[in-house]
């Protein structure tokens, strides 16, 4: 190893990363603009070339992870795919039974889709089931995000993080994973994972009560002011009549003579005997009663009966959304998305005051009153949770295609018939040659912020490797150590990576800590796979925070949950996580 000599590329390699770090932690902007914005500096500061930094973007994971993107979008529109969640639950179950079968069922569908999009379209399952059973959904939601991460753990494409530490090793110029290779500590982990949660961990898990539709639609939120004959300003519009500037709620929708007038606009005339719905609660109600000519009356109207064509949807704020720290207002989100938000709950309450103003944070659970038109929108900055009111439709012959097509991708890469890459890439490509995606679907369905994520990553470690920070730190690390072996080093590899991966980005985590790894691996002659598998295992193994990993984000609102629900549950998680892989490992990878 070199001389641990502290020079300027490694001084401004350790700034810049010191500097994401921070960024990311706090999310005062995007991950891809600060790991994108890191890359840049490197390469102004003469650390890295333009070719250094950016070649992760033709890296082997990147086109495999966008190829999934597409390949999954295409399957889920398989007239049987909403059938999946009838097979969540089953039939009639315990609480405890229920609990079981969803985790056995979303972990195994987690080990090939990606994890985001499940716990989207399950969330409203779960909900709707615990509500008809009379349970509490907070005590089946931190269960579901659990059983989709460590599910992901078992296979190269159940997470892209796994497919990110496949193509560091190689870069590295070592063999890579194989599919099923992590099911080696995932499965184990898993199985350990439910008997944890069906036992100690059920305990812990809350029993908050959870948002009613008819709660929402409630006095506690709606107000319902009738027009009189003696209101001065009948005839008038809206906007002259003051009701687009009240100062604790704001009109929704217009009710009159049968008709749902909806969203409404400034220059819209009041008649007599209208129906005025607003946003607001209980202290909002004062200030309509104050306006002479507006009679306060019980809300009658029901959104999510039959008839009504408008729908209550549930949507949460993601950790990368650009919408953090700005208000309901800045995003003018009626004309955005075509709905109004009548209620934001933060940490399990709901956030008293005019909705308009909330500025907006990371875990938000928004109630948005809007048609169906909202589910066209897609967007990365709010995550709706999936409808499953569409009827069933019996699926044919050239439905099944796609579903043949994946079969096959996942036949030849377990034999070792082609690579990963090579199997992906033309999976998809076939899809499109079926006509069962377009190239607009296409492009929507991939994540652009994931992949300039990813692909910035790799040119943080290809700084930290070429300057020599990661050399310099991994001196440092030796240094403080009195003993040191390579099961020892192993764990303190697992126990960074895990604690990095609470705080940022599971990427992120996993692609600092890699060169790390390989400065420990190529010192003291070590095997690399052990390390590499340490370094998947615990980026993914998010379970203490609901900031760590995406799905536990957005289960966090909708379960009504306080960040204290996840560190009491979570901790002991991240501790068997730890426990399982470093007795497991070294007996499947040799240490040296």
């Amino acid at each position: 190893m070199k001389d641990s000599v502290m020079t300027p590329d490694i001084w401004i390699t350790f700034a810049v990363i010191a500097g994401m770090f921070l960024l990311l932690f706090f999310h005062w902007y995007t991950a891809e603009v600060v790991v994108i914005g890191a890359v840049l500096i490197l390469v102004w500061t003469g650390v890295l070339t333009i070719e250094e930094a950016f070649n992760g973007f033709t890296s082997e994971g990147i086109l495999v992870i966008a190829s999934l993107f597409i390949i999954m979008t295409t399957l889920q529109k398989h007239p049987a795919f909403t059938k999946i969640t009838s097979v969540v639950f089953g039939g009639k179950q315990t609480l405890r039974s229920g609990l079981r079968r969803m985790m056995v069922v979303t972990g195994g569908l987690s080990s090939f889709m990606n994890n985001t999009p499940l716990v989207l379209l399950l969330t409203p399952v779960v909900k709707r089931w615990a509500d008809k059973h009379s349970y509490s959904p907070s005590k089946l939601l931190i269960p579901l995000s659990y059983a989709t991460i460590i599910g992901g753990m078992c296979t190269l494409l159940g997470t892209s993080t796994n497919l990110v530490v496949h193509t560091l090793l190689l870069k590295e110029g070592y063999e890579g994973l194989s599919l099923f290779e992590l099911a080696y500590v995932g499965i184990p982990f898993f199985l350990v994972a439910v008997i944890y949660l069906l036992t100690i961990g059920y305990k812990w898990l809350p029993n908050h009560p959870s948002v009613q539709i008819d709660d929402i639609q409630s006095s506690q939120f709606i107000v319902e002011a009738v027009v009189q004959d003696h209101f001065e300003w009948v005839g008038k519009s809206v906007e002259a009549a003051g009701l687009r500037h009240l100062n604790n709620s704001y009109l929704m929708a217009i009710l009159r003579q049968g008709e749902c007038i909806f969203p409404v606009t400034p220059h819209q005339k009041l008649k007599m005997d209208d129906h005025l719905l607003l946003v607001g609660d209980s202290s909002s109600a004062e200030e309509i009663r104050a306006m002479q000519g507006l009679e306060i009356q019980q809300s009658s109207y029901k959104f999510m009966n039959h008839e009504s064509e408008l729908k209550l949807v549930e949507a949460t704020i993601p950790n990368d959304s650009s919408y953090i720290s700005l208000s309901i207002k800045d995003i003018q989100f009626r004309s955005q998305f075509g709905g109004v938000v009548i209620a934001v709950y933060r940490n399990g309450q709901r956030i008293n005051q005019k909705i308009g103003s909330i500025r907006l944070r990371s875990g938000d659970m928004l109630y948005i009153l809007s048609d169906e038109s909202i589910r066209h929108h897609t967007s990365n900055n709010l995550l709706l949770l999936a409808s499953h009111h569409s009827p069933f439709q019996k699926a044919n012959l050239k439905d099944w295609i796609p579903m043949m097509l994946f079969g096959m991708m996942i036949t030849t890469v377990a034999f070792g018939i082609v690579s990963i890459v090579h199997a992906a890439l033309t999976t998809a490509l076939l899809m499109f040659l079926i006509k069962k995606i377009t190239f607009n679907e296409a492009k929507e369905a991939i994540k652009w912020d994931v992949l300039l994520v990813i692909g910035g990553a790799f040119g943080i470690a290809e700084a930290m490797m070429k300057s020599g920070a990661a050399e310099y730190l991994t001196m440092g690390i030796i240094g403080l150590m009195p003993y040191y072996s390579p099961l020892i080093l192993l764990m303190l590899t697992y126990l960074i990576t895990n604690i990095l991966t609470e705080l940022i980005t599971n990427n992120a985590a996993a692609v600092i800590m890699f060169p790390i790894a390989m400065s420990l691996v190529h010192e003291f002659s070590l095997n690399a796979e052990p390390f590499a598998i340490a370094i998947a295992i615990a980026a993914s193994a998010s379970f203490s925070t609901p900031i760590g990993y995406q799905t536990n984000l957005l289960v966090y609102g909708s379960g009504q949950y306080r960040f204290i629900d996840f560190v009491k549950v979570g901790t002991p998680l991240n501790l068997i996580g730890l426990l399982i892989s470093i007795i497991i490992i070294p007996i499947i990878w040799p240490m040296t």
